[in-house]
C-alpha cells in the first residue's frame, strides 16, 4: 500500500450523532424532529405523493349528480297502522288523518304506504304511493284504494 493509495480518513474520525442525550450535544429535547405531529413520533412519515389535501379534493365537482333529484317519502308501514289505529275506526285514511294520529312527520314530504306487517281491516286509502305488497294485502283484506291526486 502506497501513501498516495490510503483511504479517506475525513469522515471516519466524526462523531455519530447522539440523539436526546441532553443540551450539550447539539440534538437534544426534540432530537432534532422538531415540535410534535406525525413526523416527530417513531414509526411515522408521511407519503411521498402527500400534498397536504386528499387528491380527491383538488378537482372541481362537475358532472350529473343524483341526490338533487331524489325523492324523500314519509313511511307508513300497514303493521304500525293494524295495531295504532282504534278498533272503531271507519274513515278512508288519507295524509290529513295520518297527520292527525302522529304517523307524518314532515308535511311537505308525499307519503308512501308499506307493506311490512299483518292487514285485517276493510277500510279504504286515497294516498297517491302505496307499494305493491301492502295494495295487494289491502285488496286480500277487502280494502279499497282510491285513486289520489
Amino acid at each position: 500500500m502506497k501513501l498516495d493509495n490510503l483511504p479517506s480518513t475525513k469522515n471516519r474520525l466524526q462523531k455519530s450523532k447522539r440523539l436526546g442525550c441532553g443540551k450539550g450535544s447539539g440534538h437534544g429535547k426534540t432530537s432534532s424532529r422538531g415540535n410534535k405531529g406525525g413526523n416527530a413520533r417513531s414509526g411515522y412519515s408521511t407519503p411521498k405523493n402527500f400534498s397536504g389535501i386528499p387528491w380527491y379534493r383538488k378537482f372541481p365537482k362537475r358532472g350529473f349528480n343524483n341526490s338533487n333529484f331524489k325523492q324523500y317519502f314519509n313511511t307508513v308501514n300497514l303493521g304500525v297502522l293494524e295495531t295504532a289505529l282504534p278498533a272503531d275506526f271507519s274513515a278512508v285514511i288519507d295524509e290529513t288523518v295520518l297527520l292527525e294520529l302522529g304517523f307524518v312527520k314532515d308535511v311537505t314530504l308525499p307519503t308512501k304506504i308499506l307493506g311490512n306487517g299483518e292487514w285485517k281491516r276493510n277500510l279504504s286509502f286515497s294516498i297517491k304511493h302505496i307499494s305493491a305488497g301492502a295494495k295487494a294485502k289491502i285488496e286480500a283484506a277487502g280494502g279499497k284504494i282510491i285513486e289520489a291526486e
